[in-house]
């Protein structure tokens, strides 16, 4: 069984059909690409909303047009995760239109609701499960039956990942973790990934960063810690339509596909296609110049030290402050509302789920070598 692992996906801007009704054109070299995979999953970033207002305390809502959903059915997307930090960003009506057309075209999702999806195929059978940390500020969606979600928590995984391997089936981990923008993962997701290894065999599929980290093999797991961007434009805010409040850099738009395949209930060989988001169509594997996973594959060998950790704070800080010579301060007058209130207390709030929740579970995972 042969099966692909796209980054982020949210057609809006230059990728919306309603915006750019030629927009099939960008993807030709990549449906191609993909149409050799019995498995195709992708990280579904925006809910398809029409007319709903936005909903929880954010710097940036983002939404998809519900015609973008044949999109998806063209690009042969068969799977995707809701487990992110946008999918509850226009409510629960919203959501329900995501899961409803997801259903009508045949894509099959996960990360909500406490579902996962389970595929047996020629005698092989994978299991796929996704998960958003509290460390992404996600949006929440609250359905009458409680928040549908599923947070990134130790034991929840731990208990999904026994429950699937004692049956038979190879876990694939959707997880939406880490900083935006870095190419180096956190020494927390590295542990947490590295300490389920050393009790499964899985796959672990990472998104969020918006940009490529390192992938390594780690007792016969692959990690992919950040695919980074399948489908993103630069994004706006309804207060300012004239300039982006992130405009893509060429990290955004460098993304890999991750490619498994699976013999006899095993990983038996990977790889990484790398793509590139050009203004007029996605540039696939040899037409994308100078890529090297190695770049940020290397850095992992010291993952989980004292340098490893300063030289990402730098990394962290580099950004933040790039980004703050993009602003003056009336910029940041101008947006000081409710809103940033509530960003604040929901991240203050997110941090300790994160730290007991995640953070200092970790340990239990009897990680390093």
């Amino acid at each position: 069984m042969k099966i692909a692992m796209l980054g982020d996906i949210a057609p809006f801007g230059r990728y919306c059909k309603t915006e750019n009704p030629n927009v099939d054109q960008h993807f030709e070299a990549v449906r191609e690409h993909l149409a050799v995979y019995d498995v195709v999953i992708g990280n579904l970033e925006t809910p398809f909303a029409d007319d709903e207002k936005a909903v929880g305390w954010k710097s940036a809502h983002v939404k998809s047009h519900p015609e973008n959903i044949e999109l998806l059915k063209a690009l042969g997307v068969t799977h995707v995760t809701l487990a992110n930090n946008h999918i509850g960003d226009f409510g629960v009506k919203a959501y329900k239109r995501t899961t409803n057309l997801l259903d009508e075209a045949g894509i099959e999702w996960f990360g909500t609701e406490g579902r996962q999806v389970k595929i047996e195929r020629d005698g092989e059978k994978i299991a796929l499960l996704g998960y958003c940390s509290y460390n992404t500020n996600p949006s929440r969606v609250w359905l009458e039956s409680g928040q549908a979600l599923n947070l990134l928590e130790v034991d929840n995984v731990l208990g999904a990942l026994e429950e699937n391997t004692s049956s038979g089936y190879l876990p694939i981990l959707a997880v939406h973790s880490g900083q935006e923008h870095v190419h180096t993962p956190s020494s927390d997701d590295v542990a947490f990934a590295r300490g389920l290894a050393k009790r499964f065999d899985y796959v672990y599929y990472g998104h969020h960063p918006h940009v490529v980290q390192g992938v390594e093999v780690f007792r016969n797991t692959p990690i992919f810690y950040s695919v980074g961007n399948f489908i993103f434009d630069d994004v706006y805010t309804p207060r300012d339509h004239s300039k982006p409040l992130i405009k893509l850099s060429e990290s955004n738009k460098t993304g890999i596909i991750a490619s498994i395949e699976v013999k006899n209930g095993r990983v038996s060989d990977w790889g990484v296609t790398p793509i590139y988001l050009d203004n007029h169509k996605i540039l696939v594997d040899d037409q994308v110049a100078d890529f090297d996973i190695s770049q940020y594959s290397d850095a992992l060998h010291s993952a989980c030290t004292e340098s490893y950790d300063c030289d990402r704070a730098r990394k962290i800080k580099d950004y933040i402050e790039s980004r703050r010579g993009m602003r003056d301060f009336m910029w940041y007058v101008r947006r000081l509302n409710m809103n940033s209130v509530g960003m604040i207390l929901g991240a203050r709030n997110n941090a300790k789920k994160y730290k007991t929740k995640f953070q200092n579970k970790i340990s239990e995972l009897e990680v390093g070598e």
